[in-house]
């Protein structure tokens, strides 16, 4: 009678770890894939990081920002003397934009063929 109160205990914890964890974990991914894209300092860095961008969730858009629209870039952002960002946006949902939120990317890519990595084929 004991064992099984444990085990149904031991159950029940394990559940709500699980509902806890799920939530915590999504956010994480997609922090960690935006510090691979925007921290790469090599091409193949570059590379690996799209490849795991992919992965990771939906690329729902990659666009190009422009020198004259660099006001709209976050802070952590650093364009320099460069005249074009890319940014790379992920929706928590690949079937619908509107669930969840979107995470964003920025990069000055150093190969121009990584962007071809990021879209979904």
């Amino acid at each position: 009678m004991v064992t099984r109160k444990r085990v149904l205990i031991s159950l029940v914890v394990l559940a709500l770890f699980g509902l806890l964890a799920i939530p915590a974990y999504q956010p994480l991914k997609f922090r960690y894939a935006i510090w691979r894209i925007e921290s790469a300092a090599t091409v193949e860095q570059e590379r690996s990081a799209c490849i795991l961008a992919r992965r990771v969730g939906h690329v729902w858009e990659v666009n190009t920002i422009h020198r004259n629209e660099f006001a709209v870039l976050p802070s952590r952002v650093k364009p320099g003397t460069n005249d074009m960002v890319t940014e790379i946006e992920w929706w928590e949902s690949p079937w619908w934009s509107g669930m969840g939120k979107p995470y964003r990317a920025y990069r000055v890519l150093l190969d121009p063929q990584s962007r071809e990595l990021l879209v979904a084929r």
